[in-house]
């Protein structure tokens, strides 16, 4: 299996499957940490600006409140949104309102943002951007709503849908990056960890190709 030779200790500041798993994918080890933060949008806050400010504070809140951290520890923090009609969609309170969420979604192209901070403990110095993808959803119709609301999945979720679970039958297309509607572009954030020498690429045994 290919994998990234590991330089430096990694803390994920987040409680996410999703993210864990990504991370997993490519054999990094790391801690988990959730950020104790205050994740309501200022007054007229642009959504990219919204989840820039939310990923570079849950990693600076996940510092704070864990001093037993490696001193040169990596924080790995994010935050995703659904944005849609000029508005943040959430996770869903309750049924009702996952439902709604859906139904708006339903036939319309809503963008997700996805903001990632990487935070290098030793300098202080954090790397954080901003990623957008265009999801388009199918019509749907109030028997698929009703199925997908009762599977549970939506529950937890911005925007009340799981693209990389039961939720895939609900897109029709998307634009930009997967990972990203996962919760965690993955795609961006190693080469910033390549690029700064904290992973690098294992060594692998060379395949013979046939002729």
């Amino acid at each position: 299996m290919s994998k990234f030779l590991q330089h430096r200790p990694f803390c994920l500041a987040s409680s996410s499957p999703r993210r864990q798993m990504l991370l997993k994918k490519y054999g990094l080890k790391f801690v988990c940490h959730s950020p104790k933060i205050d994740e309501t949008p200022l007054k007229n806050e642009a959504a990219k600006s919204f989840v820039k400010r939310m990923s570079r504070e849950k990693a600076n809140a996940v510092q704070s409140a864990f001093p037993e951290l490696p001193h040169d520890v990596i924080i790995l923090a994010g935050d995703t949104i659904v944005f849609f009609d000029d508005n943040i969609l959430g996770k869903p309170e309750n049924a009702e309102h996952a439902y709604s969420m859906l139904e708006q979604l339903s036939g319309q192209t809503h963008q997700v943002f996805s903001g990632y901070s990487i935070l290098n403990k030793d300098s202080a110095e954090d790397i954080t951007a901003v990623i957008c993808t265009e999801v388009r959803f199918q019509e749907l119709s109030d028997e698929m709503l009703e199925w997908y609301v009762n599977s549970g999945e939506a529950f937890g979720k911005a925007g009340a849908y799981s693209i990389q679970g039961l939720g895939s039958i609900l897109v029709e297309s998307i634009s930009g990056s997967y990972n990203n509607v996962v919760g965690f572009p993955i795609e961006r954030i190693i080469p910033h960890l390549i690029e700064n020498s904290w992973v690098s690429f294992a060594e692998q045994e060379k395949m013979e190709v046939s002729a």
